[in-house]
């Protein structure tokens, strides 16, 4: 129940800080980089090793969200579903946490439980997908993303 709370939080949040940046943007041109006084997500700081470690583990659920998308547009559901739980899903949780520079231990609680909230998602893409359920894996994959907008929206580690 309260990661349910803390994911509807953090999306009510998201959609907060949606609506302030388009007003934002109404009327004027953006330039490509945000001043750091304009930034109003919450910095966290963490070591460089540890923020270098964070960055591959995005970069590397963004590549995987975007296999998982193209197995699920040719129907091949059970690549789908072995990506999503490998790459994004809970069994891919702690990889880090014996090296003793784990992001997890750096982050906000508020920001850990929208990633734990990913990594349930991803994990009920797959299991949504292994039973051939290509309606209820979109319906997961839009949590997924859902979790990583609201996060990129919320913090920021530089």
């Amino acid at each position: 129940m309260i990661k349910i709370v803390t994911l509807l939080a953090s999306i009510i949040l998201l959609f907060t800080f949606q609506s302030a940046h388009s007003a934002e943007a109404v009327g004027e041109t953006r330039s490509a980089t945000i001043s750091p006084g304009s930034d109003h997500r919450q910095l966290v700081s963490m070591p460089d090793e540890t923020s270098q470690l964070m960055r591959q583990d995005m970069l590397d659920h963004l590549s995987a969200l975007n296999e998982i998308i193209g197995f699920l547009a040719a129907n091949n559901l059970d690549a789908a579903a072995d990506v999503a739980e490998t790459r994004m899903g809970k069994s891919s949780m702690g990889k880090h946490r014996a090296t003793g520079v784990g992001p997890g231990r750096f982050m906000p609680l508020e920001m850990r439980n929208i990633g734990w909230g990913m990594h349930e998602s991803a994990t009920e893409l797959s299991d949504a997908a292994k039973e051939g359920n290509l309606k209820g894996a979109y319906s997961a994959l839009q949590k997924v993303t859902t979790a990583c907008v609201a996060c990129h929206y919320s913090y920021r580690t530089r």
